[in-house]
């Protein structure tokens, strides 16, 4: 999502990639380590920092202090079934600092970077900028396995889930502890609550309710069922308390959304390219 008029400084090792996306005004080529080494090189020589007081700095914390105030309110809603903001919220709380995040699908990716922040670097691994699918659960394999002493939490959306859920499997056969929770709007952003006839469902419906849980317990894993906002913190803690493999079904508002967006997603160069 870009504002009109933004002014892009694009840093990239393929000259072919500059300005494929949107426009560049200032192209830096090369490999982002040596580039970000020579440009701090050149700040420590050349203190410099954009005064606080600029337009630039003081219309960022505004919009920092507007962006809490939309999401304050749904990240307390206790409606049921439950909206991403309260769920993610949820998970937020029970989180250690040095957890290992993977999270991974369309809303439920984009809306954990606004309720689940960082404490340490290095610890959190999605799709970033492209939005691939089914790269969730062997992400949180590998990070499991390349670090045995951290706590590894999958957060998936159900269509996410859907790419590569059996991968459920090697996590049980090798004993890794992850949790998996998986947030099911019934679809790929929301399907019905019922089933309808085979000319009126949604090409992006999922069955209604599916139990997503199941499929841990078929290899021995722990699977659980949350359908109440105030289950869903005994849900996380029993899953870290088992030590091993869980997946926790989180049932949420087939109709739940993001905060209202200010920019539109920038469709128009990845439809130039096609």
């Amino acid at each position: 999502r870009f504002k009109e008029g933004v002014r892009v400084i694009q840093l990239d090792i393929s000259p072919e990639e500059i300005g494929s996306n949107i426009p560049t005004e200032v192209p830096l080529i090369g490999d982002a380590k040596a580039v970000t080494g020579q440009l701090n090189a050149y700040l420590k020589e050349h203190p410099w920092q954009y005064p606080e007081e600029s337009t630039w700095r003081t219309s960022i914390n505004k919009k920092i202090e507007e962006n809490v105030a939309a999401t304050a309110p749904m990240l307390v809603d206790d409606a049921k079934p439950m909206g991403y903001y309260r769920a993610l919220r949820e998970i937020d709380d029970l989180l250690p600092d040095d957890v290992m995040l993977i999270a991974e699908g369309a809303s439920t990716m984009d809306i954990s970077r606004q309720v689940i922040n960082n404490s340490l670097p290095r610890h959190r691994i999605d799709a970033g900028t492209w939005g691939t699918m089914g790269v969730g659960l062997p992400q949180a394999i590998a990070a499991q396995i390349a670090n045995p002493n951290l706590r590894v939490v999958d957060i998936e959306g159900d269509s996410a889930f859907g790419f590569s859920g059996m991968e459920v499997e090697v996590a049980c056969r090798l004993k890794l502890p992850i949790v998996f929770i998986v947030l099911n709007n019934n679809g790929i952003g929301g399907g019905p609550t019922e089933l309808l006839g085979i000319d009126e469902i949604p090409v992006s419906a999922y069955i209604p309710d599916a139990h997503y849980e199941k499929v841990i317990e078929a290899f021995g894993g722990l699977g659980i069922y949350v359908d109440d906002p105030n289950d869903l913190g005994s849900a996380i803690q029993k899953a870290f308390a088992s030590n091993g493999p869980a997946v926790i079904n989180v049932v949420l508002d087939n109709k739940a959304a993001r905060r209202p967006q200010e920019f539109s997603w920038n469709t128009g160069a990845v439809a130039a390219r096609r």
